[in-house]
């Protein structure tokens, strides 16, 4: 069940908008899985982790090129569908944590984000060139997954979703789907990303375990925030034509459709 539970999060994680902390909730291993995280020095804790940490790699590999050709042929229209699962797992998310709202904490967050969102350099959806593998680039990319990995541990808040505001998404993504017998050399990049990545876990399950036991509302509403502020970063805004009000509305549906069965399923 650790292995499943983290190739889901390894597949999840690669979708902006829906958090890998949230399928640990509820798939009902948050705590077990946060708490290995945080005391993986016990020896029982290391063969939970070796099993998750192994079903988030493979989880990541299966779904990114899945991802690399929606990008490629539906920039959009997939944008639009990420926004709307995020759209759509909030009211779930606030009814199961009974979230009531905290004008301070909210507004907080999502000036974290909006922050975030100023430091951006934007790639592009499909990458074609590859920066060269310098050391600089690689302790960045390391500190990025480091980033990734706190935020993805956070019931709520998508760590796609941030990398998305900050740029380094998509080169992430493309690292992955294009991974080969050619490409060897994506190993690289890939293991700075992932140190930093297991690194990020760790200190977002200390912190997430702290916050949720002393200031549980003021984090859950600091959490809200950064996932609106997060929508109105990434949504396209479309023209008011009626075939690109159509075109908008289109992966919004599929989206509700999809979380819809999702939260039948669970």
């Amino acid at each position: 069940m650790n292995f499943f539970t983290g190739f889901l999060v390894g597949v999840v994680s690669l979708v902006p908008g829906i958090s890998g902390g949230t399928v640990l909730v509820i798939m009902k291993k948050y705590e077990e899985i946060t708490s290995a995280i945080a005391h993986f020095k016990e020896r029982k804790n290391k063969w939970i982790l070796f099993l998750f940490v192994l079903g988030i790699f493979l989880g990541c590999l299966t779904f990114a090129r899945i991802i690399e050709l929606l990008f490629y042929f539906f920039p959009t229209g997939t944008m639009v569908l990420f926004c709307g699962f995020i759209l759509f797992q909030l009211p779930s998310f606030i009814k199961s944590e009974r979230i009531s709202f905290r004008t301070l904490p909210f507004f907080l967050g999502a000036f974290f984000i909006y922050f975030l969102s100023l430091l951006s350099h934007q790639s592009e959806a499909v990458v074609f060139e590859y920066p060269p593998l310098s050391l600089f680039f690689l302790f960045s990319f390391a500190l990025f997954g480091m980033v990734d990995g706190f935020f993805t541990i956070l019931p709520g808040v998508s760590g796609s979703m941030v990398m998305m505001i900050l740029g380094p998404y998509f080169l992430y993504k493309s690292y992955l789907a294009h991974l080969s017998f050619q490409t060897l050399a994506f190993l690289i990049p890939l293991f700075f990303y992932f140190a930093g990545d297991m690194f990020g876990f760790y200190l977002g399950s200390k912190f997430s375990l702290f916050c949720l036991k002393k200031y549980r509302r003021t984090f859950l509403n600091l959490v809200l925030g950064m996932v609106l502020m997060s929508v109105l970063i990434l949504l396209p805004i479309p023209n008011w034509e009626i075939s690109s009000l159509l075109f908008f509305l289109l992966p919004l549906s599929i989206s509700f459709l999809l979380c819809l069965l999702f939260k039948r399923f669970n």
